[in-house]
């Protein structure tokens, strides 16, 4: 070991990677090993008078660094990456190993390519740090340090990635590779990793889509929606006022739930029950008033908040949920932080708990979250089909409930398993919302969950039972949810009310202030144009125009209501994206390739400034009436 080497690693690490250094200096009882990793020994070797990096174990030596010249190999290893770079490419890197592959990617790819490195290894990682100088690596800005130990025990690799890392913008531009003979050592780990890229990469795809389904609704929903947000309650309360294993029954609104849905009655006062929005109305029918429910969708109306009696019921709901609903419900509600950034910062700054809620895309995967988070570790669901049961998708009495689906009709449709080992029609997305449900039940196995649908696909990790017998084990005691709904008090406390309006009242001058940007930048990239057009593009006065609109590009990008436009943008960003990031042939080319799809850009968003007018203008006045 060098200690000066060391010393000069772990002071550049401490800049931009500080939780690494705190990992790594935290006591070895609280280090995770991943399993591959616990019999092996790494350290260096003198071999023809270069340093090597080796692994022993099981009485075998690999070499992570090549006895060869060193450069023709990482010239090797670079070409086999492909010649087609796109603008702001990604090289997702498996394995840190002695440094020189991620320093040979920043020698020689463009500037505004990145390297995401993923090391799996603490060994590894020290014996780099004590004997091979990182420090440009880890300095250099274009470089992702994701050092998995510090992260696996709190996440799976595939959330962690679609959270904190892939973006829709460069999705498409990514590149693998491995350090040679990462796989050879950490087989099984390699595969967990390449499984959570993939897993990664369609949520990113799915959230796309979401996006471009429901950036209007979004907008129309969130508008109408901002003005409930002061006189809601905080979910922070509910949960610390919660008592322990109170035992939660989820109720869907799948077909099977006609079978059973009179049993409920039997479970009142003693469970918490949580509706979906859709099971509302079969719940109100039947006589059976649940003690919350939620409502995720942006474009679930008012059709399903028909019935009276649902419309008292505890809600849980997000800005973007459905805003005629919202607007018929008259209960207490509940708001959980859901990809709004602009109320979740008023919020951080403020101290209120703007909470997020974890789900994996359906309303019952969120009402599942809604019980893990209140302490809830008895689960049981019910009406969870996640199936065409009997060529259909909910139960008979709800607003979707009366439709068959044809099997050539069916969306996505793929086989699953029902839940007495036959086959059963189900789709991609409802195979998602299982996926999750799995996920879940695996993760946290301190959780006994009931599947007392009767029907429907096969959810693995779950105890089958009828929903009368789950009742009955489960359900035997009295609990009153009133109680403690009484002493849970405002998600914005008196003080902080009167801000939150005046902070939403600033929307239309803040979407104003940005139309401005707009339009300046716009006049921007003509004048680049022109000078494109004239060959005058490496002249001074192209430097400071272009340097112009970065700074305006900056500026629109941190606009506080960016996010509003963006929604609204929907598609028309998708499909600008797909062009955006490739190359011309040559830097004429480029230069008015890069004006023109800027131009087409900055008038979309200028557009979406304008089809949010009418929302903002309804906000507007009834804060001021």
């Amino acid at each position: 070991m060098s200690r000066s080497i060391y010393d000069k690693n772990i002071e550049a690490m401490r800049v931009r990677f500080s939780d690494v250094i705190d990992y790594l200096e935290s006591p070895e009882d609280d280090l995770l090993y991943i399993d591959e990793e616990k019999d092996i020994t790494v350290g260096t070797a003198d071999v023809a008078g270069k340093t090597v990096l080796c692994a022993e174990f099981a009485n075998r030596t690999i070499q992570l660094d090549s006895l060869y010249d060193s450069e023709e190999l990482l010239g090797i290893w670079y070409r086999s990456l492909g010649s087609e770079w796109n603008l702001d490419a990604k090289l997702m890197m498996y394995g840190l190993g002695n440094g020189m592959f991620a320093r040979k990617f920043l020698q020689m790819s463009r500037n505004d390519c990145s390297i995401v490195i993923h090391e799996p290894s603490v060994k590894i990682l020290r014996a780099a740090l004590e004997n091979f100088d990182l420090t440009d690596i880890f300095t250099d800005v274009r470089v992702r340090f994701v050092f998995w130990p510090l992260h696996r025990q709190t996440d799976d690799i595939g959330n962690y990635y679609h959270k904190e890392i892939f973006t829709y913008k460069d999705l498409d531009s990514h590149k693998y590779a491995y350090y040679p003979n990462y796989p050879r050592i950490f087989e099984d780990d390699v595969k967990q990793y390449m499984e959570g890229m993939n897993e990664a990469r369609d949520a990113v795809y799915a959230d796309r889509v979401v996006f471009d389904r429901f950036g209007e609704d979004y907008n129309r929903n969130t508008f109408n929606n901002l003005l409930f947000i002061p006189d809601s309650l905080s979910y922070e309360d509910l949960i610390n006022e919660m008592p322990d294993d109170i035992p939660a029954i989820i109720v869907a609104a799948g077909p099977s739930l006609d079978k059973n849905i009179n049993e409920l009655k039997q479970a009142m006062g003693k469970c918490l029950l949580i509706s979906t929005d859709t099971a509302l109305k079969p719940l109100a029918l039947a006589g059976i008033k649940p003690d919350l429910a939620a409502i995720m969708d942006g474009k679930k109306d008012d059709r399903y908040m028909s019935e009276e009696a649902s419309r008292y019921v505890p809600m849980f709901c997000t800005p973007r949920s459905g805003g005629s609903f919202l607007n018929l419900h008259k209960g207490p509600k509940f708001f959980t932080d859901y990809y709004c950034d602009h109320i979740k910062e008023f919020m951080d700054e403020e101290g209120c708990s703007f909470l997020n809620l974890p789900t994996g895309g359906s309303v019952a995967n969120s009402c599942f979250g809604i019980a893990e988070s209140l302490h809830c570790r008895r689960i049981i669901l019910v009406g969870q089909d996640l199936a065409y049961t009997g060529d259909k998708t909910h139960s008979a009495v709800t607003v979707r409930g009366e439709k068959y689906t044809a099997v050539e009709d069916l969306e996505h449709a793929v086989m699953g398993v029902d839940i007495n080992g036959e086959p059963i029609r189900t789709s991609l997305e409802f195979k998602a919302y299982k996926d999750w449900f799995e996920h879940e039940i695996k993760a946290h196995p301190e959780l006994k969950v009931i599947d007392a649908t009767e029907g429907g696909i096969r959810i693995e990790g779950t105890t089958l039972m009828s929903l009368k017998e789950a009742i009955e084990q489960e359900c035997t005691q009295s609990f009153d949810f009133k109680e403690i709904m009484a002493k849970v008090g405002k998600l914005l406390p008196g003080s902080k009310k009167q801000k939150y309006l005046d902070y939403i009242g600033m929307i239309p001058k803040q979407l104003a202030d940005l139309q401005r940007l707009i339009n300046e930048s716009l006049i921007d990239y003509r004048k680049m144009r022109d000078l494109v057009r004239s060959d005058k593009y490496h002249s001074s006065k192209f430097g400071s125009i272009y340097r112009k609109t970065q700074d305006c590009a900056k500026k629109i990008e941190d606009s506080p209501v960016i996010e509003y436009v963006q929604n609204q943008l929907q598609e028309r960003s998708s499909e600008l994206l797909d062009e955006v990031n490739k190359l011309e042939n040559d830097e004429k080319s480029e230069l008015l390739a890069v004006c023109s799809l800027g131009e087409k850009h900055l008038k979309d968003m200028l557009d979406a400034i304008s089809e949010l007018e009418p929302y903002v203008s309804k906000m507007k006045e009834k804060l001021e009436s």
